[in-house]
């Protein structure tokens, strides 16, 4: 990076860039704020639904054991294959501090017993409950799928947004503010040698008025005494 140019311009040209970038580091101290509020609740709802979804995953893997245990895995799994199904889900993009997210709105998983696809004549209570308990378990995983990406597109911005403010905190602006010094030394010290040159050109000039009007002794008569030749 080259020098800075020494004139006037140029240091108030770095001036006004440093002003800039104090005015910049502090919107984005101001947008790192708001996203760590907006990290803040969301992530303690995401560890509430966290620890929600693990207490229903817990008690679908209990239920699936039982059904299994009292039915067989291939009753169970020939139930599963008829319940398979499709969920709708739809994506609307929303902003939460600024930042770009993804809010996922899906249809209701829970279905009953007539709506799974097996056989009602052949179900059992068993395959019902650990049906039921998978749904809730997915039914709460797609609520949580978009939370989760908004709290980890919400950490990256914080991330981004504090790495910028450091550049404009740590380097940029220390950078113009000593740039604006160093023009300014330079200014001045250009002053002072100046200065100090007109005050030896003015000693000079008066020095040569001094002498111009100090008599020099031409043009004085001659005195003669009196005297025999």
């Amino acid at each position: 990076m080259t020098a800075p140019s020494p004139t006037r311009s140029e240091l108030l040209a770095r001036r006004r860039q440093a002003g800039l970038a104090a005015q910049g580091r502090d919107l984005l101290q101001d947008k790192r704020s708001a996203l760590v509020r907006a990290f803040h609740g969301r992530s303690v709802l995401l560890i509430q639904r966290l620890e929600e979804m693990s207490l229903d995953s817990g008690r679908a893997r209990t239920q699936l054991h039982r059904a299994r245990a009292e039915l067989g895995s291939e009753a169970v799994e020939s139930a599963s294959f008829a319940a398979a199904g499709r969920v709708g889900v739809q994506l609307t993009a929303a902003s939460v501090a600024g930042v770009v997210v993804v809010d996922a709105a899906h249809a209701d998983v829970r279905r009953t017993a007539f709506d799974r696809g097996y056989a009602t004549a052949v179900a059992r209570p068993e395959i019902d409950r650990a049906a039921a308990a998978h749904e809730d378990l997915v039914d709460r995983l797609l609520d949580l799928a978009a939370l989760e990406l908004t709290v980890r597109r919400l950490a990256e911005e914080i991330s981004r947004t504090t790495r910028q403010v450091n550049g404009l905190e740590h380097v940029v602006i220390p950078r113009l503010r000593a740039d604006a010094r160093r023009i300014a030394l330079t200014l001045e010290e250009r002053e002072r040698e100046e200065t100090a040159r007109l005050r030896r050109a003015r000693a000079r000039a008066r020095a040569r008025r001094g002498s111009s009007e100090r008599p020099t002794g031409r043009g004085r008569p001659l005195v003669t005494t009196g005297g025999r030749r």
